[in-house]
């Protein structure tokens, strides 16, 4: 193969990556701020000017960059090992398009929480219910099974993500999922 036609076939796999968000490893779908809608209508949507993030009192939102796919450059995400969000839901109310919707606390499904059970210090006989007390929603998005094992209740979890953030599990026994993702486990 010539070396002009080498490049140009790698030129045009690098921009396919960018255009379809597969480059350098991006292998899931972002978690989005509260209020968001499903990812086709929030990226329609979404006038990427920035103000949610900037907003944000916490820094729980980043803003997308190329390895992110070319349609959600410049949209705002969420990583709650990082930073979790407190769901004060200033970014709901700096969004002029609609694209972060004001919605009840309680009502947010930014994601869910995953428990894995072979990495959860209370499910190894240890004495741990730290994302069991810190979560927002307590004693609903987070239950004891047998008052000591955690199990996420999907129905009042918000997907804040602090239990993934403060679990003392190494490595974390708790992530959360894009709903969507979740669903296709």
């Amino acid at each position: 193969m010539e070396r002009r036609m080498f490049i140009k076939m790698a030129a045009g796999a690098g921009l396919l990556g960018l255009v379809f968000g597969v480059s350098k490893g991006r292998a899931s779908p972002r978690l989005r701020p509260p209020g968001a809608e499903h990812e086709e209508a929030f990226l329609a949507k979404c006038a990427r000017c920035g103000k949610c993030a900037e907003v944000c009192p916490l820094s729980c939102i980043q803003i997308a960059h190329a390895e992110d796919g070319i349609l959600s450059v410049g949209t705002p995400y969420m990583t709650p090992l990082e930073h979790p969000c407190d769901l004060c839901m200033k970014c709901t109310e700096v969004c002029s398009t609609g694209a972060l919707k004001k919605v009840p606390k309680e009502e947010v499904r930014m994601g869910i929480a995953v428990i894995d059970k072979d990495l959860c210090i209370a499910r190894r006989d240890d004495d741990c219910q730290t994302c069991y007390r810190t979560c927002p929603q307590y004693g609903k998005a987070i239950k004891l099974e047998k008052f000591k094992y955690p199990v996420i209740d999907p129905d009042y979890c918000t997907g804040c993500g602090m239990c993934e953030h403060v679990c003392l599990g190494n490595p974390k026994a708790v992530h959360v999922k894009v709903r969507e993702q979740e669903a296709k486990l």
